[in-house]
Order: C-alpha cells, then sequence, then structure tokens
C-alpha cells in the first residue's frame, strides 16, 4: 500500500471519529428549559361598603387597599330611611360586606336576619372601644354592630345675626319665640326626638298621645312663614349663603364652620336637652365576602386609623384607645365632646319594635301636608 493511499485512509478514518463524535454529544445535549412564568398578581378582591357621603377617609381606605389588596366600592346614601329602605329589598343584603347603620335600627334589621350576628374572634380590635360602646343598650355585648362614631344633633346659627340668642328648641319650635329663619334636620327620629325631649318626654316615647303633640308642634313649625324646610347636610351651606339664621344640625357638619370662624358662627346643645346618636358597622347576612368585610372593621379599629377616622368627618370616636392619637383641639372641643353636664341632658335612640309606627305617622303626616 503506497504512502497516499495510507494518508487517504487515515484521514478519512479522522474524519468518521469526528463526526462520530460530533453525534454523541448532540445526544448527550439536553435541551434548554424554558423559565417558569412569574406568578400573575392575584385580581384584587372587592368590598362593597354603604355609607353615608363624605363619611370616610379615602386615605384610609386606600391604605386598607393596598394592604389587603383588595378595592373598596363605595355606595352612598343621604338619609337613614334610604339606607333602611334599600338594604330592605330583596336580595339587597347580598349586594354589600358593610353597611353603616344608625343605631336605632340595628336590633330591627337583626330581627329580620338582614345582618349577621359578629364573630368576635375575628375582631380582635374591638377591646379598644370605651366601655360606653363596648356593650351599648342598642345592641348589648356588641352582638351585631361595632360602633364607629357618635355625635349630637342641636342648633347651628349666625351668632352676627343672633348674638343674644336662647339655647332652647323654641326658637325653632315656638312661633312666638321664633329668632330667625330656620331649617328643620330631614331625619325623622332626631327631628321628632328633638320635639320630644322640648316637650319635656323621653326620646323614645311611644306614648300616642306624645307622638300625635309633637307631630302638631312639628306641623306647626313647618308652617311658620320662617321655616325654610327640612334638609340634611344642606342646612349648613344655608346658614352660610344667609339663606337662613338657623339649622337643626349634626355638629359633626356644623364644626368645620364654628372652628374655622368663631366670631360669626356657633353650635349650641338646647336647654331642654337632645339627641346623642351613634352610627355603626354592621354586616349584611348574605354579604359576599364577610371575611374581607372582618379584616376592613377591624383594620379601622386600630388605635391610629380610629383617630385619623374621627379627625376626617369631625365627630367623636368610640375607640378609647384612638384617645392619645386624637389633636388635643379635638378633644378640647365641646362641640365634639360635649362636656358632663351637657351629656346627662342627652338621650339616645332605642329600637322600639312595632311603635316605630307612630313616629312614622307622625312623620308621614308632617312631611305630606
Amino acid at each position: 500500500m503506497s504512502r497516499r493511499v495510507q494518508i487517504s485512509i487515515f484521514i478519512a478514518l479522522v474524519a468518521v471519529l469526528v463526526a462520530l463524535a460530533g453525534c454523541s454529544s448532540k445526544k448527550e445535549e439536553k435541551p434548554q428549559a424554558t423559565p417558569p412564568e412569574p406568578p400573575k398578581p392575584a385580581a384584587p378582591a372587592e368590598l362593597s361598603l354603604f355609607i353615608w357621603s363624605e363619611y370616610i377617609d379615602e386615605k384610609v381606605v386606600a391604605e386598607f387597599e393596598k394592604k389587603e389588596n383588595a378595592r373598596v366600592r363605595i355606595t352612598t346614601y343621604e338619609s337613614t330611611e334610604e339606607m333602611e329602605g334599600k338594604l330592605s329589598y330583596s336580595g339587597a343584603d347580598a349586594q354589600y360586606d358593610v353597611v353603616v347603620a344608625a343605631s336605632q335600627v340595628v336590633a330591627r334589621f337583626a330581627r329580620k336576619g338582614l345582618i349577621a350576628p359578629l364573630d368576635h374572634s375575628k375582631l380582635p380590635n374591638l377591646k379598644n372601644l370605651a366601655p360606653r360602646f363596648s356593650g351599648p343598650e342598642f345592641d348589648n355585648g356588641n352582638k351585631y354592630a361595632v360602633p364607629y362614631q357618635w355625635g349630637t344633633v342641636g342648633l347651628f346659627y349666625d351668632k352676627k345675626k343672633l348674638p343674644n340668642l336662647d339655647p332652647s328648641w323654641a326658637v325653632v319650635l315656638d312661633p312666638k319665640k321664633t329668632a330667625g329663619t330656620f331649617v328643620l334636620i330631614d331625619e325623622m327620629r332626631d327631628m321628632l326626638g328633638s320635639v320630644l325631649k322640648y316637650m319635656g318626654r323621653s326620646s323614645n316615647s311611644t306614648s300616642p298621645e306624645d307622638l300625635r303633640e309633637a307631630g302638631r308642634i312639628l306641623q306647626e313649625a313647618k308652617g311658620n312663614p320662617k321655616c325654610l324646610g327640612f334638609k340634611g347636610m344642606a342646612g349648613v351651606q344655608d346658614v352660610k349663603s344667609g339663606t337662613a339664621d338657623i339649622a337643626v344640625m349634626w355638629n359633626g357638619f356644623a364644626l368645620k364652620e364654628v372652628s374655622e370662624q368663631k366670631d360669626r358662627y356657633a353650635y349650641v346643645l338646647p336647654k331642654e336637652g337632645s339627641i346623642i346618636w351613634v352610627d355603626t358597622f354592621v354586616i349584611p347576612a348574605k354579604a359576599p365576602k364577610p371575611e374581607l368585610a372582618y379584616k376592613f372593621l377591624n383594620f379601622l379599629l386600630e388605635p391610629q386609623i380610629g383617630a385619623r377616622l374621627s379627625a376626617f368627618v369631625k365627630y367623636a370616636s368610640p375607640n378609647a384607645a384612638s384617645k392619645p392619637h386624637i389633636v388635643p383641639e379635638d378633644l378640647a372641643n365641646p362641640v365634639i365632646y360635649p362636656p358632663e353636664d351637657a351629656m346627662s341632658r342627652l338621650e339616645g335612640h332605642r329600637d322600639l319594635g312595632d311603635a316605630i309606627k307612630l313616629f312614622d305617622e307622625a312623620w308621614t303626616t308632617v312631611k305630606s301636608r
């Protein structure tokens, strides 16, 4: 065999070996694994809140949304009657997760099965409530409701027009003693309860005679040429604009004007006594997201959060643990936290059972004439 042939055979063998080695390496190569896609963030759970308009700090709501990866959808109402009517509609108790309800409707809602008993194990911050609100008469043991804010009903007026106003319900209820143009408050229990206090009766009276007389007095006040009708928070604007001199009003809505223009506006509790009201949170019986509702309520019961909520709405906090975080000016303000002598003349709304019909009848008669 010639040397040239030997070389050719050698080159061919080398080529074959290289090819075989290449095939072997290809067989040993493992395919690159596709990196897993990062997990997609869970869609925010939605909590539906039914509440008075302008009655919660949206910054606080945003903090809860961020903390729990949730979205709070807020629906508002303008009167207790509107809220009660909507919640009583068939299926409405399945639309909301949390509802702000006035104290006087809590027991009635419970009897109708519209709200669920509270699981206190899911509300550890209930311990922060002041004793007065941890076992209130309207809901013994907080079985159904978490107190949110409390306040009073009184007279908001223009001091420049009425520098010597007698702090009496007579200035709006007795045509012979009317001090100026006035607006009555468009809330049945608050307005009729105030008339009953003026009469020297309990604001929770269920005497047919008392309610007929209260209706008569209120009808006479409504017929007074100086009466500009029934309104809610808009009564404050009527006084500010000069349209009215006095408005029967909730203290929180009056406070801003009283604080900013002390020489011009004032808010007083009538000497005959008045109403102390409590707004609460309840969970509807068929709430779509009850677990999220508990997280929301427990969050709002945190001391600093409770203080911020009261600072926003300018009402008094039922949260005793919030007190160190409330600005001293608010704690010292008698419009927000009345002195003890005034508190002794205040009366809260109670559930009246079927006797509420007496209030309904008196109110309907007054409003329809």
